[in-house]
């Protein structure tokens, strides 16, 4: 266990200590990383030794480890006599070395395809839990798992924006749907249940990154909050993408922007559409970008590297052939090691979500 993460574990486990007024806990650790068993038994330890777990719980602590492109995150959420708390903690990550390709060609990278859920009403999201794919549109979420399927309504208490977005985040049988103006929080276990309330609350962009959003324009207004590194007020933007310490937004003015980590401006890509998301691969980090087309053109994907080289005009390098769909890319969301993208056919006019999962060759 490096001394990063040992740091992170022992500062979020004395907060939640005090947080919790040094009482007996129930406590819970989910990996969502990469990181090995081995260190998530040691983050274990760290927080039993600093918290009581013997005894009549207090409060719940449930410890959530997930990565981002370039740092692993420790989310620590409290239930409390009907109170929830969050709090976090992170640490850099080192970047594993790619012994496919040398460092001046990296690794080609594959996209596989796989669709996993279609019908007449946009689809929004889908994500995995457990055992059962959420299934996020305007009216319900929809939990299927194997032939079985239930359904939470979504309740309608002002307008929907014309061509609507969400976004779901899962967290073990927990999850929260991202709605314009509205935040669904529910769970898949036992059975399926949801509770749906307005709210000006930002929407996740990342693990460790919020942003507010404008239901009337339908995109990020430009407010983000990022951790490490505090909140910032930025040109409005449909989607962003983390690219190792640096990010990625797909601006409204048509042009994807790009900013380094103390966030001055390092440019602007022109040949990408409004939709880009970050994945990780088993070669490293890449950015996936649909490209500039319209509502009635077929679109595709793509794979690129993080870095621009010298003497390609400014242009970012493909990783990888592009992917095409039959229809406009309604959706494209990051997923960690894969991505959720949501086509619409242009022949048939329904909705197909497909999970994005990449390999790596030479």
């Amino acid at each position: 266990m490096s001394g990063d993460m040992g740091g992170a574990a022992r500062d979020l486990a004395r907060t939640v200590a005090a947080a919790v007024a040094h009482e007996p806990v129930a406590l819970t650790v989910k990996n969502q990383s990469a990181l090995s068993a081995a260190d998530t038994a040691e983050i274990r330890r760290v927080f039993e030794s600093e918290l009581k777990t013997a005894g009549q719980p207090a409060a719940e602590v449930r410890i959530a480890i997930s990565e981002n492109l370039t740092q692993f995150l420790l989310v620590a959420e409290i239930h409390r006599q009907g109170d929830r708390q969050v709090l976090l903690e992170s640490w850099p990550r080192t970047p594993a070395p790619s012994a496919a390709a040398p460092q001046d060609k990296p690794a080609r990278v594959t996209l596989e395809k796989k669709l996993v859920w279609e019908q007449d009403r946009p689809i929004l999201d889908v994500a995995q839990s457990g055992d059962a794919m959420l299934v996020l549109d305007a009216t319900r979420v929809l939990l299927v798992r194997g032939a079985e399927r239930q359904s939470a309504p979504i309740p309608a208490t002002h307008p929907w924006p014309r061509d609507i977005r969400g976004r779901l985040s899962v967290s073990d049988s927990a999850f929260t749907a991202y709605l314009p103006g509205a935040i669904c929080r529910g769970t898949a276990q036992p059975q399926l249940s949801l509770v749906c309330r307005d709210s000006p609350d930002p929407w996740l962009l990342a693990p460790g990154a919020i942003a507010l959003f404008a239901p009337d324009r339908n995109l990020f207004p430009g407010h983000i909050d990022v951790e490490p590194g505090g909140a910032r007020d930025l040109p409005p933007f449909y989607s962003a993408a983390p690219a190792g310490d640096a990010w990625i937004f797909a601006a409204a003015d048509g042009r994807a922007h790009v900013y380094t980590h103390s966030w001055e401006s390092a440019g602007a890509i022109d040949q990408w559409g409004s939709d880009i998301a970050a994945i990780q691969t088993p070669c490293g980090a890449r950015i996936l970008a649909t490209r500039p087309t319209g509502h009635t053109e077929p679109d595709a994907i793509r794979t690129y590297d993080l870095g621009v080289p010298e003497g390609n005009g400014g242009a970012p390098r493909p990783a990888g052939p592009a992917i095409e769909f039959s229809g406009p890319i309604t959706a494209l969301w990051s997923a960690g090691n894969s991505a959720t993208a949501v086509s619409r056919d242009l022949q048939t006019g329904r909705y197909a979500a497909f999970i994005l999962a990449p390999t790596c060759g030479s």
